[in-house]
């Protein structure tokens, strides 16, 4: 390369524009979001205590199992509200397989999440109907 020759330029992106790299951490195609992290770490305390409530023979069985229940069932609405972003961005870029795909298990996701939370009702109903009084 000779002295007056210059190498070619490299174009910052302006504030608010994305690059093409990935950033922040990612565990396979999926960025880590702070998020992310808790809704996971709820979801697995809530079916750990779900699943420790069915196997505990209690007078307090129903109501563990009613909170197991909400529990799962909120952090599944909160993923199926979730997805609604994924959806649009995957539909503002083009993407109208991955728009679909998502808004599919989307559905599946918010139906789970209504079964669950029905399930937290009619065991606190159930709760609710065996108290002596």
């Amino acid at each position: 390369m000779s002295r007056n020759a210059r190498a070619p330029r490299v174009r910052s992106a302006s504030p608010g524009v994305r690059t093409a790299g990935r950033g922040g951490p990612h565990l396979g195609p999926l960025r880590v979001t702070p998020l992310r992290v808790t809704l996971a770490v709820a979801l697995a305390g809530g079916l750990a205590f779900l699943a420790w409530s069915v196997f505990v023979r209690d007078a307090n069985q129903v109501p563990m199992m009613a909170t197991g229940f909400a529990v799962c069932g909120i952090v599944f609405g909160i993923v199926a509200v979730m997805s609604v972003g994924g959806i649009i961005s995957a539909g503002r870029e083009g993407r109208d397989g991955a728009a679909v795909l998502t808004a599919l298990v989307g559905g599946l996701i918010a139906v789970a999440a209504m079964l669950l939370l029905a399930g937290a009702v009619i065991m606190s109903l159930v709760w609710s109907g065996t108290k002596s009084g």
